[in-house]
């Protein structure tokens, strides 16, 4: 009997390396194999090292970067949910490489058609990320409080506590901004005032103002344009982390919410957006770089490796995205010929 339950407990701890999902189908039938396995060999490295393999396989299909078996049904909305966690965790890096570029721009008298070019496809991509972003947490939050108005709420606590804690956190992190920008709205204290009827002065400000709130936590352990405490710098080098446990926290929410169906239908488009701005951003990035834009600034950090990392990452993030989408692609015309087939055996049967 202790050797039966040891057994049954090694075969549950090896379970625990795939996805719920994959769990709540499979898990019966995957305790009881492994169990017959034990009995006929107790010990087997390569058995083990297999199982780890397909688990580590099932859960990067769960998130929508590997061909999901366990759903198929839900790989638009796993792309997605892997889609806006990869977004938030580099759209912070975004916003300060674009606000450095633009005040490099800004400062300068001449300004050579590719540098202008980049600059201007930074700065719409990264207002479209923006947007993006924006709306689909809207989306995500109606639809959370919706279902929460109906009863049904048990799958959403812990993704809804994640985005409230984080959500929170970023606010307040984030309330340096409004400090900042007061001086140039009023133009005070030798400032330069923002006015509609000079776009190109109010963008260059509201760039300097983003500068200098992101720079404090992208660049680690750089105090930003004032000495700060010890604590304070911990804090804002824990934004990005922040962010990338909020975006995962909707991810969540986007894969367990539900989502009208005329929402629905917007979640590969919402995808295919995502990794082409992402795609169009790390291309300008690159371009901007190579055609004269940095101005001695070559990643815009003291450390240059970190601008290496930060580069790599931006590459990385519209490749994922883009594998993501193309998975969920090829789910679509199989659902669809799916429902063909029903609806002719409908008529056919009439």
């Amino acid at each position: 009997m202790s050797s039966d339950l040891e057994d049954t407990r090694r075969a549950m701890r090896l379970l625990r390396w795939y996805p719920s999902a994959w769990r709540e189908r499979y898990g019966e039938e995957f305790v009881d194999h492994l169990e017959q396995e034990f009995a006929e060999r107790h010990s087997n490295l390569g058995r083990s090292v297999n199982v780890v393999r397909k688990g580590v396989v099932a859960r990067l299909g769960d998130i929508g970067l590997y061909d999901s078996v366990a759903n198929p049904g839900a790989q638009s909305r796993a792309a997605l949910g892997t889609s806006v966690a990869f977004a938030a965790l580099m759209v912070v890096v975004m916003v300060d490489f674009w606000s450095r570029a633009m005040l490099v721009w800004s400062g300068r008298r001449y300004h050579p058609i590719p540098v202008s070019a980049t600059t201007g496809t930074l700065t719409v991509v990264v207002a479209l990320v923006l947007l993006v972003l924006a709306a689909i947490v809207i989306v995500v939050v109606t639809c959370v409080v919706r279902q929460i108005f109906r009863g049904r709420v048990r799958p959403l606590m812990v993704p809804s506590t994640i985005a409230v804690v984080t959500g929170w956190f970023l606010l307040y992190e984030a309330r340096f901004f409004p400090r900042y920008l007061f001086p140039y709205i009023h133009g005070a204290h030798g400032f330069q005032g923002m006015s509609l009827s000079r776009p190109g002065q109010l963008i260059a400000n509201f760039a300097q103002v983003t500068w200098m709130t992101t720079q404090r936590w992208v660049d680690f352990w750089n105090p930003g344009i004032a000495p700060l405490s010890t604590t304070q710098r911990v804090v804002d080098d824990c934004v990005p982390l922040a962010m990338f446990a909020f975006g995962i926290a909707i991810g969540l929410l986007v894969r367990r919410v539900e989502i009208p169906q005329r929402i629905a239908r917007l979640v590969f488009p919402t995808v295919a957006l995502l990794g082409a701005l992402s795609g169009v951003y790390f291309v300008a990035y690159v371009g901007w770089n190579l055609f004269g834009g940095p101005s001695n600034y070559d990643f815009f950090f003291r450390d240059k490796w970190l601008g290496i990392v930060y580069l790599v990452l931006l590459g990385l993030v519209p490749l994922l995205v883009i594998r993501s989408g193309l998975l969920a692609r090829e789910h679509k015309p199989r659902q669809w010929l799916n429902h063909i087939e029903i609806v002719r055996s409908k008529i056919e049967s009439a």
